[in-house]
């Protein structure tokens, strides 16, 4: 069993040098085999409150929601579909409690913590799959009726991430967890191209943990250990931390992720979010590297040795493979930044033509 106490990761604000969130709710993360069943007790030492509200779906109930409730003497809650209109819903109908608990992939996740944040109570996330860094994060990221919107609300106070339980997950969701980390090569990058170019605040900490994130994924991938789940869960957790120190997703998300924004919002279609956003890495660090002179030297980083470490991570890389329609890509290469205008990035820097779109998806190998 490993315990990251997170708040001896985040330096004050004053300490850091910038001005930007340093959010340090979460107090500890857990990772091991069998740590489900300490559950009981860290509420205990925590102090927390009944009653327990547990957030699953329908899966996830069987996975662990079941145990979880009678763990905890807890309420259940059935989230039944990834929105904002959900989120309002369950908020509506958790009213009383004092505690949320929420155990699933990232809609689950997403709705438990927005609960917990209107409420202003303590949140613990219980992953049952490794596919995204939004496991501890302060972000919300659901849909409404133009879109896919992001809001900030607070982290968890503690998360608990059983082994048994993510291994045994189907694969393409750790692919997405490892895409999700690779991603944030390109996210740097394009945070770093605010800071100089439009003056935007940049943290150092953050960037220290997002780029840990990265270092600890490749360096497993590199020798194939493609099963390695606490590795992943700890990449996972840093890339959280990284948004809880900036008080955003900047550091975790730039033109890689519009480009997954724009296919979701466009298609009904929809990978799980780590491939599309691993997808769209490719083509924008390639653009990057033509256009951004501030670009990684480490050749690591580039777009090639990235293809190489998110095929032996499983992702499928190939816009036929995941019936992305190759118009879709194109327009999503040259409209998605419309989708954040304020966040700037190597697609607002230079908006690629349509020609150049197409090239950069063919010279990736992607079409």
């Amino acid at each position: 069993m490993k315990t990251i106490k997170v708040n001896d990761l985040i330096p004050s604000r004053e300490e850091c040098g910038c001005n930007l969130i340093h959010d340090n709710t979460l107090r500890e993360v857990i990772i091991g085999r069998e740590v489900l069943k300490e559950l009981p007790q860290i509420l205990e030492e925590l102090n927390l409150k009944k009653p327990f509200g547990v957030f699953y779906d329908k899966t996830t109930l069987k996975i662990a929601g079941e145990k979880i409730l009678e763990m905890v003497n807890g309420v259940g809650f059935e989230v039944s579909e990834p929105t904002f209109k959900e989120a309002e819903r369950k908020t509506s109908t958790a009213k009383g409690v004092q505690t949320v608990i929420a155990t699933g992939g990232g809609t689950v996740i997403d709705i438990g913590k927005y609960v917990a944040y209107k409420y202003q109570i303590p949140f613990i996330s219980i992953p049952t799959a490794l596919s995204h860094d939004g496991i501890v994060s302060p972000v919300v990221s659901l849909f409404y009726e133009n879109g896919r919107r992001s809001i900030i609300a607070r982290p968890p106070i503690l998360s608990l991430i059983d082994i048994d339980i993510v291994s045994n997950a189907p694969r393409t969701l750790s692919s997405s967890g490892f895409g999700d980390i690779l991603a944030k090569v390109v996210s740097i990058k394009d945070w770093q191209l605010g800071r100089d170019e439009v003056g935007e605040e940049y943290c150092y900490t953050a960037e220290r943990y997002t780029l840990k994130a990265i270092e600890l994924v490749i360096d497993v991938l590199k020798i194939g250990r493609s099963r390695d789940y606490e590795i992943l869960a700890e990449a996972l957790i840093y890339s959280g931390v990284s948004m809880m120190v900036a008080g955003s997703s900047r550091p975790a998300s730039g033109s890689e992720h519009l480009f997954s924004h724009y296919l979701e919002i466009h298609s009904s279609i929809r990978a799980p979010h780590g491939i599309q956003c691993a997808l769209g890495t490719l083509p924008t660090s390639l653009y990057h590297e033509l256009h951004n002179r501030n670009w990684w030297k480490n050749l690591e980083y580039n777009w090639k040795k990235l293809k190489e470490y998110m095929e032996k991570a499983g992702i499928p890389l190939s816009l036929k493979r995941l019936e992305i329609p190759v118009e879709l890509a194109v327009k999503a290469l040259i409209h998605s930044p419309e989708i954040r205008p304020e966040r700037y990035t190597i697609l607002h820097k230079r908006r690629p033509t349509r020609e150049e779109a197409i090239w950069l998806l063919k010279e990736t190998e992607l079409l």
